[in-house]
């Protein structure tokens, strides 16, 4: 009965130590193709879903520089639900190839995740 009963305490125990959140994105690059320079933001939808098993918290994205946004669901995202983190690339004034990187940090193993966004900003044509 001891056996029994340590070998249950065992699994639960390691059934819990194993139970995390997962975060599993549709697509972690995102290519804007080209765009003509102007007083605007881009911005992009990365969508993902929780495959794990405790609810999923994004503590944190830190942007490659002030021209790099990000917005995101700050509340827990269940197992089985989806959610978004919106990438954002300011470009007023800015003509030239940009390849951006944002930085998850969330309570899943590994603890950071990667996105990138990426595209080319040509000079307005006169008119």
């Amino acid at each position: 009965m001891k056996t029994v009963v340590l070998s249950l305490i065992l699994f639960l125990s390691l059934s819990t130590a194993f139970a995390q959140a997962d975060i599993t994105f549709e697509k972690t690059e995102y290519d804007f193709g080209t765009y003509e320079e102007k007083d605007d933001t881009l911005w992009y939808s990365f969508k993902f879903k929780n495959t794990g098993t405790e609810p999923l918290i994004i503590s944190d994205i830190k942007t490659a520089c002030e021209c790099t946004l990000a917005d995101w669901v700050k509340k827990p995202i269940m197992p089985g639900q989806a959610g978004v983190v919106k990438a954002g690339y300011k470009y007023k004034g800015k003509v030239g190839t940009f390849n951006k990187a944002l930085t998850i940090t969330a309570n899943t193993m590994p603890a950071v995740s990667h996105l990138t966004i990426k595209g080319v900003i040509v000079e307005k044509k006169p008119k």
